[in-house]
């Protein structure tokens, strides 16, 4: 085949591959898709709401926990006036200032508001320093349990009649109790932080799916819980992938506008929904007020290099996948973009698709059981290589792994590879 041929045919690949934001869902030919991947998506995607559901319901839990302990709080704080006793009332004063310092009771009715969750809570840190400061509270909340321990077999406490070490005693268990419900409260925000991290890998990052697939995983997630914002956020990127701007585009700022912890991917989401709508002021402005925000989250990242590749900043797309190509769980769907970026540069950059080959065999090793994608990817990477018989055995493999609209997507790509056309 020739090398023009070839090619010529690479930003095409590019765009149907999935390089870009949209694989053009005209381009693609049948309405049908492969039912095991769409039942695959779906149902991966019915698990996550499901198990959201569950979360939501732990959190009604802790406030009708909350609302007990208040009660007990308020009563045994007024209890305490009663004894008199000046050691007891100094190691007590001491417990009143570690609680404190440690916010609990304002924690507590944070909790009691509903605004406690990681969906509703202050976006003012990144996640791994929520990470960081969570860990810090629960060492500090565990040294307070330890001190009220010690509380209960202090000196003083043996000194007091049988009434007051009941009142002191109740108190004590009153705060314990209320230590541990915030210490579940806090695991149950980086829960909450978790769910976007589980729709990830199924809200097509890539821009690989076919429309059959995008079609059935937003109609799952249309059946989304109201509060689910992680779901709300991974429907957007469906939208637009599916070329659905508009629609992305109102969902996407109803997000932004909620001081969530995604509030920064949002806010990223909207510059590549800004650019692929051609705002560029805007979307330069979105993308600002994002990395403001947060610049280190991984999956920002992931779409700062979509919008970077969308305005032809190969370097910057380059750099971010770079980066994401060194945390596990993004590796593989990192090393296939690069794949694919060098693809895209070998137009010009002739060594480019050395490096292409590279990054789709780095790929294709990381995963168990390559799938057709990776074998499409690998494909491509060879055309760009000049490696012409290798990228016919490649999409001859992913031809023979993909069904539906997968399928003719490789018969597309073997065309052009043949030298017919697609």
């Amino acid at each position: 085949m020739k090398v023009r041929e070839v090619l010529g045919f690479l930003v095409g690949a590019w765009l149907l591959a999935g390089g870009q934001f949209v694989a053009r869902a005209q381009e693609l030919g049948s309405p049908s898709a492969s039912k095991s991947t769409k039942s695959t998506i779906v149902s991966s995607l019915e698990k996550i709401q499901k198990d959201f559901v569950q979360h939501v319901e732990k959190e009604k839990q802790m406030q009708d926990k909350y609302r007990e302990l208040e009660s007990k709080l308020k009563k045994t704080e007024d209890e305490l006036q009663r004894v008199n006793a000046q050691g007891m009332q100094q190691q007590l004063a001491a417990m009143q200032t570690a609680m404190q310092s440690m916010q609990l009771n304002a924690n507590l009715r944070l909790l009691a508001t509903g605004n406690a969750g990681g969906n509703s809570g202050n976006n003012g840190n990144n996640n791994n320093t929520m990470v960081r400061d969570f860990a810090q509270m629960q060492l500090m909340q565990n040294r307070f349990l330890q001190n009220l321990d010690a509380t209960m077999r202090a000196d003083e406490m043996r000194q007091l009649d049988a009434n007051a070490q009941a009142i002191v005693r109740s108190r004590i268990e009153t705060i314990q109790a209320a230590v541990q419900l915030q210490q579940s409260w806090g695991q149950w925000q980086n829960e909450s932080i978790s769910f976007y991290t589980r729709y990830w890998p199924v809200s097509d990052p890539e821009g690989r799916w076919s429309p059959g697939e995008r079609d059935a995983a937003l109609e799952t997630l249309e059946k989304r819980h109201e509060n689910d914002i992680a779901a709300k956020l991974a429907t957007a990127n469906v939208l637009a992938n599916a070329t659905r701007h508009a629609e992305a585009l109102k969902l996407v700022e109803e997000i932004v506008e909620l001081p969530t912890q995604l509030q920064g991917v949002a806010m990223m989401e909207k510059a590549k929904i800004l650019t692929l709508l051609d705002k560029d002021k805007e979307a330069k402005q979105a993308l600002q007020a994002a990395l403001k925000l947060d610049k280190d989250n991984p999956h920002l990242r992931w779409i700062r290099a979509e919008v970077a590749r969308e305005q032809g900043q190969d370097s910057i797309a380059e750099s971010e996948l770079r980066f994401l190509s060194t945390i596990k769980s993004m590796e593989i769907q990192a090393r296939r973009s690069l794949a694919l970026l060098y693809a895209k540069r070998s137009k010009k950059t002739p060594g480019d698709g050395g490096r292409a080959i590279k990054e789709a065999k780095s790929a294709m090793d990381l995963e168990t059981i390559p799938d057709w994608y990776s074998h499409y990817v690998m494909a491509v990477a060879y055309a760009a290589g000049r490696k012409p018989e290798s990228a016919l055995e490649s999409v001859g493999t992913a031809e023979s792994m993909a069904e539906g609209e997968d399928k003719e997507r490789c018969q597309k790509l073997k065309a052009t590879l043949e030298g017919g056309k697609p």
